[in-house]
């Protein structure tokens, strides 16, 4: 599974939809690639940053803007939990290996390389960054 986060404006939002989804950074969005993060990987690390309970990590991980969507369909879109979007770009730059040390920690992230995992935050924590004052939104887009 190709796992992107992503960041839009709400306006461009209805075309995307219309155009049914495609992968994000070809529509035009800024983008983050990752394999096989899956809503639980993502509440794991809702979980890490915020102190909330898993099960609000992975109802808010699992919400979609999209009705009744299908994995086995289509791409289907998530949203990345305002929680992850306001701790994570405020986890200093000298704590993020050890984040991902943390969340490697999760049962679905065991067999990842640290590094990755370490790079991957940095890049989502710069995403989020420059999203908020945009007023963009932040999204997760799968697909197998």
């Amino acid at each position: 599974m190709i796992t992107d986060v992503f960041s839009a404006g709400p306006d461009t939002l209805p075309g995307y939809r219309a155009a049914g989804f495609p992968d994000p950074a070809t529509f035009g969005y800024r983008a983050v690639r990752a394999r096989s993060l899956d809503p639980v990987a993502l509440a794991s690390l809702d979980v890490l940053l915020s102190g909330v309970a898993f099960e609000t990590a992975l109802d808010t991980a699992c919400t979609s803007p999209s009705d009744n969507p299908n994995l086995y369909e289509a791409p289907v879109i998530t949203t990345l939990s305002e929680r992850v979007v306001r701790f994570l770009p405020s986890v200093d730059e000298s704590s993020l290996d050890q984040l991902a040390a943390d969340w490697r920690d999760a049962p679905e992230l065991a067999d990842r390389d640290p590094a990755a995992l370490s790079s991957w935050l940095r890049q989502v924590s710069d995403l989020c960054r420059a999203t908020v004052p945009a007023g963009n939104l932040l999204f997760v887009w799968n697909c197998l």
